[in-house]
């Protein structure tokens, strides 16, 4: 592992060991994942973690008192303070500091992190599924333009759209209108029997549509919709099995949970060809502005 990743993973083992002790339901998402899978840790060129809660349970974590958390860990959400522009949680190690190029333009300051997204209900109609995720984009883009420096963006006319954006715009009713919007979509799917929770989607994630999965996929249980998934690399057909609400997977030696289902969950993320590494072109993280793994953001904030 490198510097950043160590850092990240000690993160990681202590939102588990939150999670276990107030009896928390979590899954590992997105790169985490393939990387439980492909690798059994990080890929190598990875320096961010992902993990998501069904929606009780994430509101359940929201509202831990932070004697859950031991020091100098924070968990970071726009209902806790002003001036977080997600609206999803992330837990952070206040004893560092890491200030994203393309999320700090707002002079949002923090530390080392972990993003923990809410999973919520979502429709078996692909038709309805590509309208939310107009809607979910619209709104992120909007906040996008506050969130990040105008100079990590370099086509002019964008920059033009984003200075227009955030002169008219406040950043802290864009990041709670967003998550009015994404909880709306979740409690319509679940009262709506004719569909119920037989998908959930991570709304905020970063692959649009692709992130609506079969809940079954993720905790095994069979609900009003028998699902099936091809899996083209394996060429054989899989049924996500009742396992338990989730699995156990090695990550750098050490269990976390992620969906039963994992090759059905990797390939409607990644495609059939998910265990294959990208080229060397396409592998990028998230361009930093300051990292320093020995000082708080605090003081270097003052500074």
């Amino acid at each position: 592992m490198t510097g950043l990743q160590e850092k990240i993973f000690e993160i990681m083992k202590t939102f588990d060991r939150v999670c276990r002790e107030n009896g928390l339901q979590y899954y590992m998402l997105g790169g985490t994942m393939l990387g439980a899978i492909r690798c059994k840790g990080f890929i190598p060129w990875d320096d961010d973690a992902d993990f998501g809660l069904l929606r009780k349970e994430y509101d359940k974590l929201l509202s831990l008192p932070e004697q859950c958390f031991p020091t100098g860990y924070r968990l970071r959400h726009f209902s806790k303070e002003d001036g977080v522009p997600y609206a999803f949680i992330r837990l952070e190690d206040e004893r560092t500091t890491c200030i994203e190029a393309r999320r700090s333009g707002g002079g949002y300051e923090g530390g080392v992190y972990i993003d923990i997204f809410p999973l919520d209900a979502d429709s078996n109609s692909l038709a309805l599924r590509i309208l939310k995720e107009w809607h979910v984009r619209l709104e992120k883009k909007l906040l996008y333009a506050h969130i990040a420096e105008q100079g990590a963006v370099k086509n002019p006319v964008k920059r033009l759209v984003m200075r227009l954006i955030s002169k008219y715009t406040d950043a802290d009713t864009l990041v709670r209108q967003l998550d009015h919007t994404v909880r709306a979509y979740g409690r319509k799917r679940e009262t709506m029997p004719q569909w119920g929770e037989a998908r959930c989607s991570n709304y905020l994630g970063h692959w649009g549509r692709k992130e609506s999965i079969p809940r079954r996929v993720f905790d095994g249980e069979i609900r009003q919709r028998k699902y099936f998934a091809f899996d083209m690399r394996r060429g054989e057909q899989i049924e996500a099995r009742p396992e338990g609400r989730s699995r156990e997977y090695e990550f750098e030696g050490y269990s976390f949970f992620g969906p039963v289902d994992n090759a059905a969950y990797l390939t409607a993320l990644y495609g059939p060809d998910y265990m294959i590494p990208p080229k060397n072109d396409e592998r990028v993280g998230h361009p930093a502005t300051v990292i320093d793994l020995d000082r708080s953001y605090h003081s270097i904030k003052e500074k």
